[in-house]
């Protein structure tokens, strides 16, 4: 995994590196200041994680972040800080987690776990049919519609049927770009061509309708996996 770690003081910088490299064998580049990262980006650098203080000159971890996500939208950032008063602003450059000052090696292994899952979710559901269990690429998946005490999952050339709620299959799919547009629908937004407040156009060209109190949070989520936010 890239790691970049980026932080005014020297001794936790090599604290944190010390931990991520013995124990997880990660290529880690760190920075004492955040110009020296932003020109590394610059060079064309990439990471998969940033580590990255609040407080630091010339420019705070806000506007670091701000920056770093006009040339990477899908860098995971992960703040250190001694408080929180910052945490409102983090939502702004997509912030996906705070590690509190000391950090602890529990905490940081904690939070790249999470990290791990986030680069590598589970490609494939597993879709258990009248006629055998069966892997399926979550991206084939159109959209699912339920209808009393089934629902009904839809692909491009096919459909299957189950006896199974979509409050299940909600659940199940929720590390994946799905939203729930509507008591009716669950609608993959990898496969979303046109919308408006009131329905949406599938790249197969079905439309569905867009509930009214869905609406926003529907748009909301799109626009977040438009940017990278959503994997």
């Amino acid at each position: 995994m890239r790691i970049a770690i980026c932080d005014d003081e020297e001794y936790f910088v090599e604290y944190i590196r010390e931990i991520l490299w013995h124990e997880l064998d990660n290529q880690i580049d760190t920075f004492l200041n955040p110009v020296d990262l932003l020109q590394k980006y610059q060079e064309g650098a990439t990471y998969d994680v940033i580590f990255c203080d609040i407080m630091m000159e010339p420019y705070d971890g806000i506007e670091t972040a701000r920056r770093i996500r006009a040339l990477d939208s899908n860098v995971i950032l992960v703040y250190l800080t001694s408080n929180l008063e910052y945490a409102p602003l983090g939502y702004e450059v997509h912030a996906f987690r705070y590690l509190l000052k000391p950090v602890t090696k529990e905490a940081l292994f904690s939070v790249m776990q999470e990290v791990k899952k986030e680069l590598c979710p589970p490609s494939k559901i597993l879709l258990k049919t009248p006629d055998g269990s069966f892997l399926i690429p979550w991206e084939e998946i159109l959209y699912l519609e339920t209808t009393d005490k089934d629902t009904q999952i839809f692909f491009e050339n096919d459909t299957y049927s189950l006896r199974k709620g979509l409050n299940e299959f909600e659940e199940e799919l929720s590390a994946f770009p799905f939203y729930r547009i509507h008591r009716k629908y669950l609608v993959n937004l990898t496969h979303i061509r046109e919308f408006d407040d009131t329905r949406l156009t599938l790249d197969n060209g079905v439309t569905l309708s867009i509930s009214r109190r869905k609406s926003k949070g529907f748009q909301n989520s799109f626009e977040q996996y438009l940017r990278g936010g959503l994997r």
